[in-house]
């Protein structure tokens, strides 16, 4: 194998094609909302009752079942689930049919039925829904098809009726997208980024002339540091989910520039959260430590911080950012961290640090920031 080529994946080894593919593949990341129990309610009274309206229906309770399956809280996702419940009873069915015919009902039989079904979902769909649901069909057929009459052929029957009905209902009452639930999330992120910037620089203050920390000790911003990566994970899931429920809904037309601008926003703070992320490591790991203190002495660090952190809150509150102060405080900073050690090696921490927090000043002051240096004055060899 060509080490250059990248492995499969489960997803990609799954036999579908796209974009049918795509939907039997997909896992709705909505969440279901009172408006959502609702419309599952009507779905699945709707169901029962015209599937109990046919004659001779064997399987009459799928169809108030698969619809409560169905609905999910976008068009989208109901139109994933509802295809993925129908092929996956449709060929369970008939395997279970085929495999009635051909071997009968015995325990060894049933045993490789089970076998075989768990088999072909392996490798026809990846989700869990769609793959117990055509072993779990399978099974059901082979085991009730002998005392129930048709069993199998109203099994698939109902299974249509609840995803069509299911379907009906996502798509005549869509669900509005949960902008603000995603637009709170992004703003709490970004504000628990201030938080930990202003963080480091009242502990470095606090701290100030106070005994080290010992190696396995952290300083207290560590904690609301970390979690600066479920504060993006939850996010990221909050956008997702408004995505989905703008995906196959007419009505949500007008708010896909503004869906665009929230993905823009949080990838953005993705850049913004690693770089916040790597200060704090760089200054925990520098200050309060036994040995020869950094060259950047911690009051000017804590400065920068709280410019910086000032910085980024007037970013979230989307207002203008002005950069000019704290540019022309980094460069007095790196003179001054020169002055201290003439050797370029025992100030490489905290030039590294300086780094960090001009990167951050960069991406905050936007398209108008200025690097520190003018590339045009540096010397020409």
């Amino acid at each position: 194998m060509d080490p250059a080529r990248p492995k499969p994946t489960s997803k990609s080894r799954a036999l579908v094609t796209e974009p049918l593919g795509a939907l039997l593949t997909s896992v709705p990341k909505s969440r279901p909302s009172w408006l959502t129990v609702l419309k599952t309610t009507v779905a699945a009274t709707v169901a029962w009752v015209l599937a109990r309206h046919l004659d001779d229906n064997a399987a009459v309770l799928f169809a108030p079942i698969v619809a409560i399956l169905t609905l999910q809280a976008s068009v989208y996702g109901s139109v994933a689930t509802g295809l993925q419940l129908l092929f996956a009873n449709l060929v369970g069915t008939a395997l279970a049919i085929g495999w009635v015919q051909l071997l009968g009902l015995t325990w060894w039989s049933l045993a490789f039925a089970a076998f075989a079904a768990l088999a072909v979902a392996r490798q026809i769909t990846n989700t869990p829904l769609a793959r117990n649901q055509l072993t779990i069909a399978m099974v059901a057929v082979l085991v009730l098809a002998p005392v129930a009459k048709g069993y199998g052929q109203w099994r698939f029957v109902d299974v249509a009726i609840g995803s069509v009905v299911g379907l009906l209902v996502a798509v005549i009452v869509p669900e509005r997208p949960r902008v603000r639930q995603a637009r709170e999330a992004l703003d709490y992120w970004a504000a628990t980024c201030v938080t930990v910037l202003e963080d480091i620089a009242a502990e470095l203050d606090r701290r100030a002339g106070g005994p080290v920390l010992a190696p396995t000790e952290r300083h207290d911003w560590i904690p609301t540091s970390r979690g600066l990566s479920e504060l993006s994970a939850a996010a990221a899931a909050e956008l997702a989910g408004v995505e989905e429920t703008a995906r196959l809904n007419v009505a949500a037309g007008r708010l896909r520039r503004q869906l665009a601008d929230l993905r823009d926003e949080q990838l953005f703070l993705v850049r913004i959260t690693l770089q916040v992320r790597g200060v704090s490591l760089a200054t925990d790991r520098l200050y309060d430590r036994a040995g020869q203190p950094p060259a950047l002495d911690r009051g000017t660090l804590a400065g920068l911080l709280l410019a910086l952190a000032a910085l980024l809150k007037d970013w979230t509150d989307g207002g203008e950012t002005d950069d000019t102060r704290l540019r022309a405080a980094l460069i007095a900073a790196v003179e001054q961290v020169h002055t201290v050690f003439p050797s370029a090696v025992a100030v490489l921490d905290s030039v590294s640090l300086l780094g960090r927090v001009d990167q951050l000043r960069q991406d905050l002051g936007g398209h108008d920031a200025a690097a520190l240096v003018d590339p045009d004055t540096l010397p020409r060899s």
